[in-house]
């Protein structure tokens, strides 16, 4: 039998409705935080707690604990991100259908940044239902979600930018879907794909965090962190949505595919705890079919707008065997690059082309030959706002936000404290995020305003607009410390 995961906002009708598949999840919460100790570390591998610290838990440093193998195992910056959270909901979900007696229950996702209805960026009423002994709810989460505020409406651009990806993952630097490619795992760092970017990360940031209008977080919630976002329940239906827009992904293009031929990403095994005892253990191959898993998604249509950019002529990268070959013509080049940069800066970055290059856009050519991308390297950090947008080329004296056309993509600051540490594994150099500006380098040349010698770039934070002036006066009391995110380089390269 498939089942069938549902879009929440079409189970829930209307402010007082609890869909039957939330009142059992509800339930199932209850039960699983009924097999937690009541004090000290989780011992019950099908525990609440224990479940949530696969994704990552601290220890008393604050650090990532890994005294347990499974915990804080949670991949992201690379192209085992997909792969690994498919994995974690399928066991999470076999494990709620055992506490449940019900193999037909299956876990809803919850589109949070539809580009085709803003409405459904509003947390779910049952998470928000402050009824006693409901374990929806949690105060650990932004003020402005569990009261019903919407999302930025801003942010769903970001999902047109992730589904127009051309490419699962490169080794090159290059935008891609899925992430950059690894040799082994890694629990954070590396260079993220499009979709982890930014509308993966401004959920659990927005989700998980109240913000001030100078954008610093004034609360942090469990949303907002690897090491607690897996204990809020809304967590699994927003990472349910994430897994069902790489389904959308594969069906938009006949040409998006996984890099099945590349046994470091294909036959690299995860494990989680078992439904009924012990572990399950699957390799990236086998979850690649979502109906092999016993799982398919209520809708996969993509969202209006959505055209994925045509692969330059003379091929594209090859990413059936492993992405890029470095050795070929399209191998990035880089053009310029301006070290040590501040997000929170309110002014334009310039990056000098020192390989200045017209891009044949001269009379009579054709605005599409070649792709530029904006690499922001080593972003590293403990204070920011949950995303920046990023634009090329702001007039001087205007406000950013009045220039969609020069908008380059988003980039979100979930995960940079986490990717800021160093451990014996990771060497604290951040996240690299990797947006193609292309587009926005076809307007400023049509328009005459393409400088093969320059580009400015602004860091634009995304800031939830308060309620009333009362609400917007409060936040900004509340203690904040300046944001302090910075990249180590933000670099042009073309192919």
């Amino acid at each position: 039998m498939t089942r069938t995961r549902m879009d929440v906002w079409n189970l829930t009708h209307g402010e007082g409705d609890w869909p039957d598949a939330l009142v059992a999840y509800e339930r199932a919460v209850g039960l699983l935080r009924g097999l937690d100790p009541p004090t000290g570390q989780p011992v019950e591998p099908r525990g609440w707690r224990f479940l949530a610290a696969i994704h990552g838990i601290a220890n008393a440093a604050g650090d990532a604990d890994t005294s347990n193998p499974m915990w804080s195992n949670c991949q992201h910056g690379s192209w085992f991100f997909l792969p690994w959270h498919r994995m974690y909901l399928a066991a999470f979900e076999l494990i709620v259908q055992d506490v449940l007696d019900d193999d037909g229950w299956s876990l809803p996702y919850w589109y949070a940044l539809d580009p085709d209805d803003p409405a459904t960026s509003i947390l779910p009423p049952a998470f928000r239902d402050i009824a006693a002994g409901n374990d929806l709810h949690t105060t650990n989460r932004s003020f402005r979600a569990n009261r019903g505020d919407p999302l930025p409406g801003g942010l769903a651009p970001s999902v047109t930018d992730a589904l127009n990806a051309d490419v699962f993952s490169t080794p090159a630097g290059t935008t891609t879907f899925g992430g950059g490619e690894r040799s082994t795992p890694s629990f954070s760092g590396g260079e993220r794909g499009l979709l982890e970017d930014a509308p993966h990360g401004a959920v659990h940031g927005l989700v998980g965090n109240d913000y001030n209008q100078a954008g610093e977080p004034v609360r942090r919630g469990w949303m907002g962190s690897f090491l607690t976002a897996g204990l809020d329940p809304v967590f699994w239906l927003h990472h349910a949505n994430i897994d069902r827009m790489w389904q959308v992904w594969l069906d938009l293009d006949p040409a998006n595919l996984n890099p099945t031929g590349d046994p470091a990403w294909f036959d690299t095994e995860f494990s989680f705890p078992a439904a009924t005892g012990g572990d399950v253990t699957w390799s990236v191959g086998e979850v690649l079919d979502t109906v092999a898993l016993g799982y398919e998604y209520e809708k996969t249509t993509a969202p209006r707008g959505v055209a994925p950019m045509p692969v330059p002529a003379g091929g594209g990268p090859d990413i059936g065997l492993g992405g890029v070959d470095m050795t070929n013509p399209l191998a990035p080049q880089t053009l310029g690059a301006t070290p040590d940069v501040a997000l929170s800066s309110t002014q334009p970055v310039p990056v000098e082309l020192d390989q200045p290059v017209d891009f044949g856009l001269g009379a009579g050519a054709d605005a599409g030959d070649g792709r530029v991308f904006l690499r922001i390297e080593g972003i590293t950090g403990t204070i920011g706002a949950a995303v920046y947008d990023v634009y090329l080329n702001v007039p001087s004296g205007d406000s950013p936000s009045d220039h969609p056309e020069l908008r380059a993509g988003s980039v979100s600051t979930f995960g940079m404290i986490e990717a800021s540490m160093s451990d014996d594994v990771h060497d604290g150099s951040g996240i690299t995020s990797v947006l193609d500006i292309t587009r926005v380098r076809d307007v400023l040349a049509n328009e005459g305003q393409w400088d093969p010698n320059r580009v400015n770039v602004t860091f634009e934070p995304v800031i939830p607009e308060p309620v009333d002036y009362q609400e917007g006066a409060e936040l900004d009391s509340m203690a904040a410390i300046p944001a302090d995110l910075r990249a180590a380089r933000v670099a042009v390269v073309t192919t």
